[in-house]
């Protein structure tokens, strides 16, 4: 006789972006300049699923991969954020639909070096409790059961700046046509700051054949992979590759692309 296991699987979802099926959040970044004086800053939360749901708030520190991949790190501990960090709520409760704010305060920078330092606030669901059965016969019988959970998370960067000699350049390495509705573009960049630009490909009628904002290339790689979902409908021969600043919408680059 087997005495009754009831195995509640955790299955944890870090999205390093906006949303997720079960939450959304804005802004999807969070930028401080040491020498200002607006030391607070928020993110507002919504529980987009259908049940009342706890969540956690930390920092974890990412290193970025060329493809765009982010994997918890411990080095670089000198460029991380959250040591200059402090937020509130820890932990909250949402109904669907309800918002709640974090409020994001930067301390003092007086005693920091010069730089760029950046951490990722952590917004994930917690799991309270554990599941109870709604067949009390199922509940006494000597069986096996299992219910699966998937606990969402969602990451945003939050990034400090000192200093007045921080400088990037962020050019186009190369590119090619993988696939009749898809290009990869691998984009260079240089400096001791991090980028994030709008990439788009444009027709010979200044439409937008493809485009991805806000993309970051991070100060632990100096190289990134982004593809580019092309809609074929709308190339022409005279395609153009755009590169913008995502911050003040200025172009960077413009060059002719073969497609």
């Amino acid at each position: 006789m087997y005495k009754k296991i009831l195995l509640f699987l955790l299955f944890g979802v870090t999205i390093a972006g906006q949303a997720v099926a079960n939450i959304s959040v804005f802004p999807y970044n969070i930028d401080f300049e040491a020498e200002s004086n607006k030391r607070v800053q928020n993110v507002r939360v919504i529980n987009t699923s259908n049940e009342t749901q706890t969540y956690r708030v930390s920092f974890v520190n990412f290193a970025q991969d060329e493809d765009g991949g982010l994997a918890e790190t411990k080095d670089g501990e000198e460029t991380f954020a959250d040591k200059y960090l402090t937020w509130s709520p820890r932990q909250f409760t949402l109904k669907p639909n309800e918002v709640q704010t974090i409020n994001i305060a930067r301390k003092s920078m007086a005693q920091a070096p010069d730089g760029e330092f950046v951490s990722h606030l952590r917004i994930g669901e917690v799991a309270i409790g554990a599941p109870k059965s709604k067949n009390p016969t199922v509940e006494n019988a000597d069986t096996l059961s299992m219910q699966l959970k998937a606990l969402f998370a969602i990451t945003l960067p939050v990034t400090i700046r000192k200093g007045k000699a921080l400088m990037n350049t962020t050019t186009v390495e190369s590119y090619k046509k993988i696939a009749e509705n898809a290009m990869m573009v691998t984009l260079k960049r240089s400096g001791n700051l991090s980028s994030r630009v709008n990439i788009a490909v444009i027709n010979d009628k200044g439409e937008d054949i493809g485009r991805v904002n806000s993309v970051k290339i991070y100060l632990s790689t100096d190289k990134l992979n982004v593809t580019i979902p092309l809609n074929q409908k709308m190339i022409t021969s005279n395609a153009k590759l755009k590169l913008e600043d995502a911050r003040t919408k200025k172009d960077i680059s413009t060059q002719a692309v073969s497609l």
